[in-house]
Protein backbone atom coordinates (compact mmCIF):
# COMPACT_ATOMS: atom_id res chain seq x y z
CA UNK A 1 0.00 0.00 0.00
CA UNK A 2 1.13 3.54 -0.57
CA UNK A 3 2.04 5.76 2.33
CA UNK A 4 -0.98 8.00 1.71
CA UNK A 5 -3.38 5.05 1.91
CA UNK A 6 -1.76 3.82 5.12
CA UNK A 7 -1.91 7.33 6.60
CA UNK A 8 -5.57 7.75 5.65
CA UNK A 9 -6.46 4.30 6.99
CA UNK A 10 -4.74 5.12 10.28
CA UNK A 11 -6.51 8.48 10.47
CA UNK A 12 -9.88 6.80 9.96
CA UNK A 13 -9.03 4.17 12.58
CA UNK A 14 -8.06 6.91 15.05
CA UNK A 15 -11.27 8.82 14.37
CA UNK A 16 -13.42 5.72 14.75
CA UNK A 17 -11.56 4.51 17.83
CA UNK A 18 -11.79 7.90 19.51
CA UNK A 19 -15.48 8.24 18.71
CA UNK A 20 -16.23 4.75 19.98
CA UNK A 21 -13.95 4.35 23.00
CA UNK A 22 -12.32 7.69 23.80
CA UNK A 23 -9.04 9.56 23.48
CA UNK A 24 -6.94 6.79 24.99
CA UNK A 25 -7.42 4.76 21.80
CA UNK A 26 -4.98 7.10 20.04
CA UNK A 27 -1.85 5.76 21.80
CA UNK A 28 -3.17 2.19 21.65
CA UNK A 29 -3.71 2.39 17.88
CA UNK A 30 -0.37 4.14 17.34
CA UNK A 31 1.50 1.44 19.25
CA UNK A 32 -0.28 -1.32 17.35
CA UNK A 33 0.38 0.39 14.02
CA UNK A 34 4.11 0.71 14.69
CA UNK A 35 4.39 -2.91 15.74
CA UNK A 36 2.32 -4.28 12.84
CA UNK A 37 3.47 -1.98 10.02
CA UNK A 38 7.10 -1.39 10.88
CA UNK A 39 8.32 -1.01 7.27
CA UNK A 40 7.56 2.72 7.30
CA UNK A 41 10.67 4.90 7.12
CA UNK A 42 9.27 7.42 9.60
CA UNK A 43 6.67 5.59 11.71
CA UNK A 44 6.56 8.17 14.51
CA UNK A 45 5.95 11.10 12.16
CA UNK A 46 3.32 9.23 10.16
CA UNK A 47 1.52 8.20 13.36
CA UNK A 48 1.52 11.80 14.53
CA UNK A 49 0.19 13.05 11.20
CA UNK A 50 -2.45 10.32 11.06
CA UNK A 51 -3.67 11.03 14.59
CA UNK A 52 -3.91 14.76 13.92
CA UNK A 53 -5.77 14.06 10.67
CA UNK A 54 -8.14 11.68 12.44
CA UNK A 55 -8.97 14.26 15.08
CA UNK A 56 -9.32 16.92 12.39
CA UNK A 57 -11.95 14.68 10.82
CA UNK A 58 -13.72 14.46 14.18
CA UNK A 59 -13.56 18.24 14.61
CA UNK A 60 -14.96 18.69 11.12
CA UNK A 61 -17.78 16.28 11.89
CA UNK A 62 -18.54 18.13 15.12
CA UNK A 63 -18.48 21.47 13.31
CA UNK A 64 -20.92 20.12 10.75
CA UNK A 65 -23.36 18.89 13.41
CA UNK A 66 -22.98 21.18 16.39
CA UNK A 67 -21.99 24.58 17.76
CA UNK A 68 -18.25 23.96 17.66
CA UNK A 69 -17.57 27.66 17.10
CA UNK A 70 -19.26 28.55 20.37
CA UNK A 71 -17.39 25.82 22.23
CA UNK A 72 -14.08 26.89 20.70
CA UNK A 73 -14.66 30.52 21.71
CA UNK A 74 -15.64 29.64 25.28
CA UNK A 75 -12.97 27.03 25.97
CA UNK A 76 -10.37 29.02 24.07
CA UNK A 77 -11.29 32.05 26.14
CA UNK A 78 -10.92 30.06 29.36
CA UNK A 79 -7.44 29.02 28.23
CA UNK A 80 -6.65 32.54 26.99
CA UNK A 81 -6.44 31.29 23.40
CA UNK A 82 -8.20 32.37 20.23
CA UNK A 83 -10.84 29.91 18.94
CA UNK A 84 -8.47 28.53 16.30
CA UNK A 85 -5.83 28.07 19.02
CA UNK A 86 -8.05 25.67 20.89
CA UNK A 87 -8.60 23.63 17.70
CA UNK A 88 -4.85 23.62 17.03
CA UNK A 89 -4.14 22.57 20.61
CA UNK A 90 -6.56 19.67 20.18
CA UNK A 91 -4.73 18.45 17.08
CA UNK A 92 -1.34 18.85 18.77
CA UNK A 93 -2.58 16.78 21.72
CA UNK A 94 -3.60 13.92 19.40
CA UNK A 95 -0.28 14.11 17.56
CA UNK A 96 1.72 14.02 20.80
CA UNK A 97 -0.29 11.09 22.13
CA UNK A 98 0.39 9.10 18.98
CA UNK A 99 4.00 10.19 18.75
CA UNK A 100 4.96 9.18 22.27
CA UNK A 101 3.17 5.84 22.04
CA UNK A 102 4.65 5.01 18.66
CA UNK A 103 8.12 5.99 19.82
CA UNK A 104 7.78 3.80 22.90
CA UNK A 105 6.48 0.83 20.89
CA UNK A 106 8.86 1.21 17.95
CA UNK A 107 10.98 -1.91 17.51
CA UNK A 108 14.61 -1.18 18.22
CA UNK A 109 17.11 -1.71 15.45
CA UNK A 110 19.74 -4.38 15.99
CA UNK A 111 23.27 -3.02 16.40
Amino acid sequence: MTRAVVLLAFALAVAAGTAALGWWMVPVLAAVRVRVISRDRAPVASCMAGAALGWALLLGWAAWHGPVGLVARRVGGALDLPPWGFALLTLIFAALLAGTASRAAKPSLPR
